[in-house]
């Protein structure tokens, strides 16, 4: 996969490419290998490139339930941490993999704790019946011919999903908020009881 365009999966970061001394990253998604490597040394103005010098890698790493790779380098005397998310997930492993060896890092496999997956969905156990509440009313206050008017900053999708709250009804929200924990706490259950591996190179 070296000295080839790999495709990302975000939003200001579409390709990387990477050599036996960099890995390049681009917010322009049309480059050839060529064109990026240029890209690397003198971006355009509508067009942001990030650059990591392969000698300043420290680490690789990432869970395998998760949709990232984290790159741990160093950068002015400080460590910094940049998590990429790739187009194709099924390339992960090898990628990164290649990338350690240019660096001569040592890879290895553990078990997550399985306290983490019960941290990442606690928020979302304790959003929904929040959210429910909230949207419950604002269904409920429709229907009595209160109408919701969004302010302030992203009004538009504040509205939208008043518009939608309403035409869901108090009901509706509850059934989907009920839905959602049952959900959120199947998939809490079985990761806890299925912990992920995490892949470390360093």
């Amino acid at each position: 996969m070296r000295n080839q365009i790999i495709r990302l999966e975000e939003k200001n970061r579409k390709v990387l490419a990477y050599t036996d001394e960099k890995i390049v990253m681009s917010s322009k998604g049309g480059h050839t290998f060529e064109s990026l490597m240029e890209s690397s040394e003198k971006s355009g103005m509508l067009e942001i490139v990030k650059t990591i010098p392969i000698d300043s890698i420290s680490e690789l790493y990432f869970n395998e339930k998760d949709e990232t790779f984290t790159v741990k380098f160093e950068k002015k005397g400080k460590i910094k941490k940049d998590a990429i998310q790739l187009n194709d997930i099924s390339i992960r492993e090898s990628l990164v993999s290649d990338i350690a060896s240019l660096k001569g890092l040592t890879k290895n496999v553990s078990t997550e704790s399985k306290i983490k997956p019960l941290l990442l969905n606690l928020i979302a156990l304790v959003a929904v019946p929040i959210f429910t509440y909230v949207f419950r009313g604002m269904a409920i206050e429709a229907q009595n011919g209160e109408q919701y008017i969004a302010t302030g900053t992203r009004r538009g999708s504040k509205q939208l999903i008043a518009e939608l709250v309403e035409f869901i009804g108090p009901t509706g929200v509850v059934i989907i908020g009920v839905l959602a924990m049952i959900y959120f706490s199947f998939i809490t259950y079985k990761r806890y009881n299925n912990p992920a591996s995490e892949v470390t190179f360093k």
